[in-house]
């Protein structure tokens, strides 16, 4: 993948199991199929999602590298075991101040998307998030918090968290926050990730949303 920015290292390895996958070598298990891949294609974030003239324009969308682990990432809610992905697709935006990742797998069967919701629970994710930015973030920068965000209910179950990072530019202090965003849509496991200013929290929660309910569309949305 192209060059990365630690903070989102450390997310992705969270939010793609890549932490959790060390060591296993038949999962999770890619067959990809066309109508499954335009299905993930979909479920992305795509720039004409944005106000025109907003600012907001392509970056490099990324990927997990796996190359970091923690004893707090091992266990069920991490393992690819049993995963089987038909579809994959990302994609990510910046704008001044801001970054969005967006990520689809589409699983072969609706129960293997379940069971990855199933084993999706704060006292496991919360650890291993903050695990992983402790391992990742520069000397300049000092992990505040993890903690679940409170999110409305979108597609089929949909669960948040937020990560607090005070960092040092010019002297100063500045408070950043990285949402994680989960959403699950049938056979779909839909991530949302964006890194902004924590001074414009309640704006960037609220774009959040109406980006979840974009990607999961309106049929699925409440």
């Amino acid at each position: 993948m192209a060059r990365r920015s630690l903070v989102l290292v450390a997310i992705v390895a969270v939010a793609l199991g890549a932490a959790g996958a060390a060591g296993a070598q038949t999962w999770p298990k890619v067959e990809r199929n066309a109508a499954d891949q335009a299905l993930a294609k979909q479920s992305i974030l795509h720039l004409e999602d944005f106000t025109p003239g907003s600012g907001w324009t392509v970056a490099p969308a990324g990927g997990g590298s796996g190359s970091m682990s923690d004893p707090s990432c091992n266990g069920p809610a991490f393992s690819d075991q049993g995963r089987v992905l038909t579809g994959q697709a990302s994609s990510s935006f910046k704008a001044t101040g801001l970054q969005v990742w967006s990520s689809a797998d589409v699983m072969q069967t609706v129960a293997m998307a379940r069971h990855d919701a199933d084993q999706t629970k704060s006292a496991t994710i919360v650890p291993c998030m903050s695990a992983m930015f402790a391992k990742s973030l520069p000397k300049t920068a000092k992990l505040v918090s993890v903690k679940k965000l409170s999110f409305p209910r979108i597609g089929d179950w949909s669960d948040a968290y937020r990560a607090l990072i005070d960092v040092g530019v010019n002297g100063t202090t500045v408070r950043l926050q990285v949402d994680m965003v989960l959403v699950l849509r049938s056979r779909v496991e839909i991530t949302l990730m964006q890194m902004a200013p924590f001074a414009i929290s309640k704006a960037v929660l609220e774009g959040e949303v109406r980006m979840a309910q974009r990607v999961v569309g309106p049929s699925l949305s409440s």
